[in-house]
């Protein structure tokens, strides 16, 4: 009996030596462009999971192999959280890069409690970027119109809640006019 099973285990152990020598197959990534039209997209960002995007696109581009998905002429696009949509967004192209960011040469985002549109353009090949971990907007050149506010900023930067702004740097301006709700402007 004790043989029998000196046996069993000499033959197992074997089996698994010979096992792990064996070569193993590797993950096979589609080749090319997966392609998709009149898709709809939902992103769940790793780095704002709070944060919920959706997105309706002409045409859906991913590349496997550099993990980038290209939305072109997108119909509709949101950020939610919870139940609430905080902004939408709308541009010709945006590029979703493997961290989730999203990235374009131009980017209409209409931020609903501030009654705000953020119109933000890449400059030189510098493109708008909506970085998901730090939760903010930043654009080469970014106008901001809407209630009680009228705003050009080169090289600026926003967060998603409106908290904090940059702008400017060497040999850039930026033009701002605040109005004030209780004061009437000339003219009125």
């Amino acid at each position: 009996m004790f043989r029998l099973a000196l046996l069993a285990l000499s033959v197992t152990v074997v089996g698994l030596v010979v096992l792990s020598l064996l070569p193993q197959r590797e993950r096979t990534v589609p080749a090319g462009t997966v392609a998709l039209t009149n898709a709809r997209l939902t992103l769940y960002p790793q780095a704002d999971p709070e944060a919920v995007w959706h997105f309706s696109a002409e045409r859906v581009e991913y590349e496997p192999d550099i993990g980038e998905t290209t939305l072109h002429t997108i119909r509709d696009a949101e950020r939610r959280l919870g139940d609430e949509t905080d902004f939408t967004l709308e541009a010709d192209r945006v590029v979703i890069d493997v961290q989730d960011n999203l990235l374009s040469d131009h980017v209409v985002v209409f931020i609903l409690d501030a009654e705000w549109t953020l119109d933000m353009r890449g400059q030189n090949g510098v493109p708008v970027l909506i970085d998901q971990a730090r939760g903010r907007f930043e654009a080469p050149l970014l106008s901001i119109s809407g209630r009680d506010i009228e705003s050009v900023s080169a090289n600026a930067g926003m967060n998603f809640d409106l908290t904090e702004f940059t702008s400017g740097g060497e040999g850039t301006q930026n033009r701002d006019a605040f109005r004030d709700r209780q004061a009437p402007s000339r003219g009125e």
